[in-house]
């Protein structure tokens, strides 16, 4: 038991000390009580606080919710339950995505993408996620996705203006694959026999891969791609709708959707 002037001179010496914790970020104590009694502030935006004690706070152990760990961009924050949430694994993929190097040897159309400043805290994420219409069927849906290109064609940011909670079966109508496409537009390949080009489409309503036609050049087969696609992507989007898979904004993407031969 120390004694009150003991008492009073730890609080003189240590109210207002400073120290950065093993991550890099400045600590202070704001409210020292006793040895196992503190209230150390980070010195950051956020000015998180925590209740700990002084041996914690000298050997730079407390760690820091606000601090960029995730890919160096992503921040946890302190207000929800992160272990094993699947909206805390869709946040992580989705900087992975984006900040990973390793995986944009193998996604390399992913390196122009990033995440909206908002994002990069958890907490901003789970909110958005939790205030969508079809949240309960994406939270118990295995195949589902998070997506940001079909709400905006050619979009490359994670935000809430630009994405929308789909079945995984949409998400894979806009997969286009062009790795594997070779000279041609996309859904048109050289008809070889009769130096001609046929033109085919993934129809989810068939058995794999329609075959829509054969044509003289790869413009009339692309053109013809087109028009079956965008009627594909309209049926899709009706039957999802009236399931309540989707919003009514990504319902309205999909049925004015066009298919470019750039794409």
């Amino acid at each position: 038991m120390i004694s009150i002037e003991e008492k009073e001179r730890y609080i003189k010496e240590r109210l207002g000390l400073t120290k950065l914790n093993n991550q890099g970020c400045l600590m202070k104590i704001v409210k020292y009580n006793s040895y196992s009694d503190i209230i150390v502030e980070f010195q950051d935006q956020y000015k998180y606080k925590i209740h700990t004690n002084f041996g914690v706070f000298k050997n730079g152990q407390l760690k820091n919710p606000y601090y960029p760990e995730v890919f160096g961009k992503g921040m946890i924050g302190e207000k929800y339950n992160k272990d094993k949430l699947k909206e805390c694994s869709a946040w992580h993929d989705m900087l992975r995505r984006c900040y990973d190097e390793k995986y944009h040897i193998t996604k390399p159309t992913y390196k122009e993408c990033f995440v909206c400043e908002e994002w990069m805290l958890f907490d901003n994420f789970y909110e958005w996620i939790h205030n969508q219409d079809n949240f309960n069927k994406w939270k118990s849906g295995y195949k589902w996705c998070i997506d940001k290109d079909i709400l905006i064609k050619g979009n490359k940011i994670y935000s809430p203006e630009t994405c929308c909670l789909i079945p995984e079966n949409i998400n894979s109508l806009f997969t286009k694959r062009q790795n594997d496409r070779g000279k041609y537009p996309i859904g048109v390949s050289c008809y070889k026999q009769e130096n001609k080009f046929i033109a085919r489409v993934n129809n989810p309503f068939v058995s794999g891969c329609e075959t829509i036609g054969i044509y003289n050049t790869s413009e009339e087969a692309f053109y013809a791609y087109k028009k079956r696609k965008e009627d594909i992507i309209k049926q899709v989007a009706r039957k999802e709708y009236e399931k309540g898979n989707i919003i009514k904004r990504c319902y309205e993407a999909m049925m004015n959707y066009q298919v470019e031969i750039t794409d």
